[in-house]
């Protein structure tokens, strides 16, 4: 019997601050001290039995130290190449004191302008990094309840 296709989800948070955005500078793979630093939204994949919501405030306060809530979805993105689908949603801070936090691929937490955004372009982790600023910005939205998780 043919094995079925599986795929994987992650979860990001697009965070809005004071008219800036929360972004990490992350060195995938982290143990690779040749590979580069890049700039991304907080996130990642999601655990065994956590809807996605719990995913992305999850993601967020482990690589920034700052506790989200999600108030919309921003986008669902399929890459077919690695098999993932994200879900990225557009969170509000809970509390803008941060924790410290102790993520190996985390080399810093960031609070950029739109235009600093623009800039650092050619710093941006994937297409998919850009994709997501540009349609926070364009106003992208769906509502929360978009999404129904099931629970037992």
């Amino acid at each position: 019997m043919e094995e079925r296709y599986r795929i994987k989800v992650s979860t990001m948070a697009l965070v809005e601050h004071d008219g800036k955005m929360l972004a990490v500078r992350e060195q995938i793979p982290h143990n690779d001290p040749n590979a580069p630093i890049v700039l991304n939204q907080p996130g990642g994949h999601m655990d065994p039995g956590e809807t996605v919501f719990e995913s992305v405030v999850r993601e967020c306060l482990e690589e920034t130290g700052y506790t989200v809530k999600p108030v919309a979805v921003l986008s669902v993105y399929q890459n077919i190449d690695s098999e993932y689908l994200t879900i990225s949603f557009i969170c509000e801070l809970e509390d803008v004191e941060r924790i410290p936090v102790e993520a190996p691929e985390i080399k810093e937490v960031v609070w950029l302008s739109r235009g600093e955004i623009a800039e650092k372009k050619s710093e941006h982790r994937s297409p998919r990094t850009s994709m997501r600023f540009n349609d926070y910005f364009e106003g992208q939205r769906m509502p929360l309840n978009t999404i129904k998780t099931k629970t037992p």
